[in-house]
């Protein structure tokens, strides 16, 4: 799906900016017809002071450019929007390969899903957002083959985990010769969101912002 929120916000952004010009415009006709029947009536022994209205007058004119550069502000909004959703509708029905290495905790526990790109003994880490790591497990793992893993939320001490993201390290091998290795998975875009700051594309219930996507094929 693609949004139809912004289109939306367009639609009243225009008609905010035009309301305030008709207001604006309204407003300065009623100033100039007071300034000139106050002109025509005034006391020659007093006349009226020429800053104030020359005050109005630039006051006016500030706020007629406001609003021109709300206009322009507007325009480069709705086609920054366009040119997202357009990019959105690119992905869809392509297959993509994605960093799946960072999740949040759920209620009980907290799943990862990956696909690994080489068969072997692994050690799995996973490390909180400051880095520090809360768990590992040896793992054997087959290269090509999606894999689930589970964590129970727990710390290797039993103690349970705050919120916040936590990441999975996969390291091929032991000891010295370990190497680090990318937690990816992949699939087929069946549905994209640009409703937000950031594209969002749907590999089924799975939600995967773009900024993730490592490689897109057809």
């Amino acid at each position: 799906m693609v949004d139809q929120t912004s289109s939306v916000m367009n639609n009243n952004s225009t008609s905010t900016s035009s309301s305030s010009r008709a207001r604006l415009s309204a407003n300065f006709d009623t100033f100039l017809l007071m300034l000139t029947t106050q002109l025509r009536n005034q006391d020659p022994t007093q006349p009226m002071d020429a800053n104030q209205f020359t005050q109005q007058l630039v006051q006016y004119s500030q706020i007629e450019q406001q609003l021109a550069t709300n206009d322009r502000l507007d325009k480069l909004i709705s086609s920054a929007q366009s040119s997202q959703a357009t990019t959105a509708l690119g992905y869809l029905g392509t297959n993509i390969t994605y960093d799946a290495s960072q999740q949040t905790p759920g209620t009980s526990e907290t799943r990862w899903s990956f696909t690994p790109q080489q068969s072997g003994e692994y050690m799995v880490r996973i490390r909180d957002a400051s880095g520090k790591v809360v768990k590992e497990q040896q793992m054997t793992l087959t290269a090509g083959q999606a894999t689930d893993y589970s964590w129970d939320n727990l710390r290797s001490d039993g103690s349970p985990v705050g919120t916040g993201t936590y990441t999975l390290e996969l390291w091929r091998g032991s000891g010295a010769n370990a190497t680090k290795v990318d937690v990816v998975n992949s699939g087929k875009v069946t549905q994209v969101d640009a409703s937000g700051s950031e594209i969002i594309v749907m590999i089924g219930t799975q939600k995967v912002p773009v900024s993730k996507v490592k490689t897109i094929t057809l």
